[in-house]
């Protein structure tokens, strides 16, 4: 039984295969935020908590779709064992673009509620420092690109869920100081925030740089497996490069210039003087 996309080297081809372990962990969590939203009343609203919107709901149901996308048939099945641009494809998809979505999808008082424990508070704001998060970050980025790593659970479903997993894990690890949900775990203002981010960005050129200018494949796996279409294990390698250098920086780049406007307007609206009402005639 194939539950998860692993390696298997066979000839590709276009007909829609079925991976129960991505249904069965995208389905889980949906149907977790939907419990959580209906049986956990928030109670009364205190600070800034307000009721669920639309937009949250949107927001996590995005963040849902593009984990689907990038575990299952066809992301999922040829990033495991035929294409590093692939590979490439989904790690961002699992880093860069699913946790921020979901984590925006979920509302402060539900966040509220998973942090009161004590334990859970006090990892939560172990999270919200810089320096945890983005050393999580970057080791598992080093380690899943590492050629012994790559090649040696790309055959195994339960070695490639594990990768699939950690790098998921690494995506919401990293992106829970930037996002800065919670304001009593004491997060980073937007300027630390958006030095954050900044720093995040140089690791990721130096696979990338690899990627782009090796004359040879680096990985065995993507070299000798059975090719799709016309893409050489050259070629594959160099957009696999070229997709980590330009779309992880124009996600993290967008991200940080809304940061940059959203203080700007947040320091122009505490300069600007109140206005006196006008004197009667």
């Amino acid at each position: 039984m194939t539950w998860w996309c692993a390696a298997r080297g066979l000839p590709w081809i276009w007909q829609w295969q079925a991976f129960p372990g991505v249904w069965l962990l995208v389905g889980a969590i949906g149907l977790a935020y939907v419990w959580a939203l209906r049986r956990l009343p928030p109670g009364r609203f205190a600070g800034d908590d307000r009721p669920t919107t639309r937009r949250e709901i949107a927001l996590f149901c995005l963040g849902l779709l593009a984990l689907w996308v990038a575990a299952d048939w066809p992301v999922g099945l040829l990033a495991a064992g035929y294409l590093l641009s692939a590979r490439t494809v989904q790690y961002l998809l699992f880093v860069l673009v699913a946790p921020p979505l979901m984590l925006l999808g979920m509302p402060r008082w539900l966040l509220r509620r998973m942090t009161r424990p004590r334990a859970a508070f006090r990892l939560a704001r172990l999270a919200s420092r810089p320096l945890l998060p983005l050393v999580i970050y970057n080791v598992v980025l080093v380690a899943m690109h590492l050629p012994p790593v790559v090649e040696g659970v790309a055959g195994s479903q339960l070695g490639s869920f594990g990768l699939d997993a950690a790098a998921i894990l690494s995506g919401f690890v990293f992106w829970w100081p930037a996002l800065a949900r919670l304001p009593e775990l004491g997060p980073m203002g937007y300027p630390g925030r958006i030095g954050y981010l900044l720093l995040s960005v140089f690791v990721p050129t130096v696979p990338a740089a690899f990627f782009t200018y090796s004359r040879y494949p680096i990985y065995g796996l993507y070299e000798l497996a059975p090719r799709v279409g016309h893409i050489g294990a050259v070629l594959d390698q160099q957009l696999a490069g070229l997709i980590m250098k330009t779309v992880g920086g124009v996600i993290l780049f967008t991200t940080m210039s809304v940061m940059f406007f959203r203080w700007h307007r947040m320091e122009g609206a505490v300069e600007q003087p109140p206005t006196r009402p006008a004197a009667p005639a």
